[in-house]
């Protein structure tokens, strides 16, 4: 046989290789740092053997035939092992582990079940191996011939996955890791890494100083940078540039920013993209809707679908993503080797660590322990940081630096004057302090925020709503209007009502917030939405923020369960720090109050189940750790997903033409794969995600069945002023946090 083939496109065994060993020198140029000289010699190995056993005459057959499986057909991975020479590398010094690390990244570098298939058949096709080795050119490789023979068990077993107690395991992980990305590169023709890096930090300076010759960075940015070798932990006041800070931390390496919700990493993304130049060549977004997002900046399929590619094989400089993209790697599921191995040599950003709930916030102290263990770096940074957090992160071993003391703007020590009502939020009491201002009202649930919206809207003009039960494509448009409408230079009057989505990372800025309690860090959350970069200067008795605790009640969402919004105990200890809270409140009281009332101490005493999640799932993930569970399970499991993507009936009555044309497109065979992919991101515009018990009132919609859609039934009207009408119980409606 004169050519051996790699791949149905006719790509050979030989050329297909050295594209992996370009790849491996394109990594090694970028990040020389991300492995030592031996791991980076046995990355080169396992790129040159790892698909040898694809010379075996079966698959040769399989694809000049174009068969999908030969009968007998043993995965070439576990024949490329056989050429191995373990002899040569031990020679080289190269331990026995690091042979066995090497053997079971090639033999494992393609998830195959290995159940149906006896030894006697792989020994068969070992020694029929034998005559292809004879014609192979190896030399073009820079390789001798190796007899083919199975290896001893001292470097594979079979059927054998490694496991965290296995002394290769670490080596494996890279090297596993680092093979699949570098493979993926090779068979998607694109770059395993972008190059070449450049240094953000430089950039931001650079378009600083074209404005201000003088600009510099502030104390919080100066620090980072001076600490960006190590692993740390920042308070810093809202509006202070800690987005800024983060990537001078990270300055010229591979690096990864953390949020919460989506609107704030497009919020970032256009941010970073507009105002710093840093173009799709370094930067790019991770996240569940991306394809949405870029094609409304894109009108080019094609393009937007490389870069989305790209982003999911993390090749980009520089990702901003939400959690469940990236963080899934704590499930040890088959394959996590790639992202681990990834970020082995990359720094992780985790803003606003506050915002998650007791289980992601396990995931992310158990993945940055991992991330750590293996070479990475991590910045968390926030306005508000309980103590008790700290202590967990310690407990499981988290080495991190932090500055003395938080930083805060020395112009704007006082930005909030506070006033608690002690009973539920109420229409009447906004309309009174509404005096042609603009007036942000938030609320727990969506339900609470409708009855605002309903009775507001009454009697002022001007006034909206936002939060989470509006189709994809009105809230697209409301996030838009409440940050042009926040902006400071705006002075148009107004009332935006909304929930959780707009607690965090949104540049809005309002001159009086409403607000039910949720806990101490949502409320400064929120506090941060008003007056965010401005002194407070009123007189004595004047307010701008105005917290409804709810009384003798619990404010919506709130209640001693497990569908409360936040934890109850968090609630309660959030209630009582507020006892004493009445006009101004500096950024270092709120810091105070967190570290005072939300200790290890307390939290235990008034919320033991909270720590619980915590301690018990970061348990749970140590105790799953070579189970290697099915990635579609963890990207369910995960997210811990409680609510389904529907359309409403009467938006689909209203939109009727072109969702039906929509429809047809995706169910043509002569529509291409862009046309497909452009229609099915035109019904998803149109969905709305509503909680799993609602799934009642699906009516029966075989057309969008067919396609992966669900109608929701008229008893849940919808309107693009008020968003999906809600008939839910307060204690049930809550917010997703992707």
């Amino acid at each position: 046989m004169s050519r051996y083939l790699a791949k149905s496109d006719g790509e050979t065994i030989i050329q297909h290789t050295k594209e992996l060993l370009d790849e491996w020198e394109l990594l090694k140029e970028l990040y020389p740092n991300a492995l030592n000289s031996k791991k980076w010699r046995l990355l080169r190995d396992a790129c040159k053997y790892h698909d040898l056993g694809k010379m075996n005459l079966k698959f040769q057959t399989k694809l000049n035939d174009n068969h999908s499986v030969e009968p007998g057909e043993i995965p070439h991975a576990l024949l490329s092992i056989t050429l191995l020479p373990t002899m040569e590398l031990l020679n080289k010094g190269f331990s026995e582990d690091q042979v066995a690390a090497l053997a079971y990244a090639i033999a494992l570098h393609h998830d195959r079940n290995l159940d149906e298939i006896s030894i006697d058949e792989y020994e068969k096709e070992i020694h029929a191996l034998q005559k292809q080795v004879e014609k192979f050119p190896f030399k073009k490789l820079g390789l001798k011939p190796t007899k083919p023979r199975r290896l001893s068990s001292i470097y594979y077993s079979w059927n054998y996955y490694p496991g965290v107690e296995d002394e290769y395991y670490h080596d494996f992980v890279l090297l596993k890791g680092l093979l699949n990305r570098l493979d993926y590169a090779a068979s998607g023709h694109y770059q395993v890494e972008s190059g070449p890096r450049i240094r953000v930090d430089k950039n931001i300076l650079k378009r600083w100083r074209e404005n201000d010759s003088k600009a510099k960075w502030n104390s919080l940015q100066a620090w980072t940078g001076q600490h960006s070798h190590e692993s740390i932990v920042i308070i810093g006041q809202t509006g202070l540039g800690k987005t800024e800070c983060a990537l001078r931390w990270i300055g010229d390496n591979k690096g990864f920013f953390l949020l919460p919700l989506k609107s704030a990493i497009n919020s970032i993304y256009s941010r970073l993209s507009e105002n710093y130049g840093l173009d799709n060549q370094y930067l790019t977004l991770l996240h569940s809707d991306m394809m949405a997002f870029l094609l409304e900046r894109r009108n080019d399929f094609t393009e937007v679908e490389r870069q989305i590619n790209e982003s999911r094989a993390l090749s980009k400089q520089l990702t901003i993503a939400t959690l469940d993209q990236l963080f899934n790697f704590v499930y040890h599921y088959r394959g996590y080797e790639a992202k681990l191995a990834t970020l082995s040599y990359s720094k992780v950003v985790i803003d606003e660590i506050q915002m998650y709930s007791p289980m992601l916030l396990a995931y992310i102290i158990y993945g940055l322990k991992l991330i750590q263990d293996y070479g990475g770096k991590f910045e968390i940074m926030t306005a508000t940081l309980a103590p008790f957090i700290l202590d967990l992160m310690h407990k499981q071993g988290l080495k991190f630096t932090q500055p003395k003391e938080p930083f805060f703007d020395d112009k704007l020590k006082v930005r909030h004057s506070v006033k608690v009502i002690n009973q539920p939020i109420s229409s009447e009491t906004i309309l009174k302090a509404y005096c042609n201002n603009k007036v942000l009202v938030i609320c727990n649930t969506v339900h609470q925020a409708e009855n605002i919206y309903d009775d507001l809207s009454k009697k002022v003009d001007n006034v909206h709503l936002i939060h989470s039960r509006f189709i994809r494509k009105d809230r697209v448009k409301l996030e838009k209007e409440i940050c042009q409408f926040g902006q400071l230079s705006n002075t148009e009057p107004g009332i935006w009502i909304g929930t959780q989505v707009v607690e965090a990372s949104l540049d809005i800025d309002f001159d009086v917030l409403f607000t039910e309690l949720s806990e101490l860090n949502g409320l400064f959350q929120r506090m941060g939405r008003c007056y965010r970069k401005r002194e407070f200067d009123g007189s004595e008795g004047t307010y701008n923020v105005f917290v409804f605790d709810g009384g003798n009640y619990n404010p919506s969402g709130i209640s001693d369960s497990d569908e409360s919004v936040v934890d109850y105990g968090m609630y309660r200890l959030a209630k009582k720090a507020l006892e004493n809270v009445n006009g101004p409140l500096s950024e270092m009281q709120k810091i105070d109050l967190i570290n005072y009332f939300y200790t290890t101490e307390k939290i235990e005493r008034e919320s033991a189940n909270y720590l619980a999640i915590v301690t018990d799932t970061i348990k749970f993930l140590k105790a799953i750790a070579d189970d290697h569970i099915d990635k579609k399970r963890v990207k369910r499991d995960f997210r811990n997903i409680e609510s389904i993507d529907v359309i409403p009936e009467q938006v689909l009555m209203d939109n009727k033409d072109k969702i039906k044309s929509a429809v047809k497109i995706i169910g043509s065979k002569d529509s291409n794969k862009s046309q497909k992919v452009i229609a099915k991101n035109t019904i998803q515009s149109y969905t709305v995600a509503v909680p799993l018990w609602m799934a009642k009132e699906i009516i029966s919609n075989l057309e969008l069945e067919n396609i992966g859609f669900r109608v929701l039934g008229k008893n849940y009207p919808y309107d693009a002023k008020r968003g999906l009408s809600s008939k839910l119980d307060d204690d049930k409606d809550i917010d997703n946090v992707f």
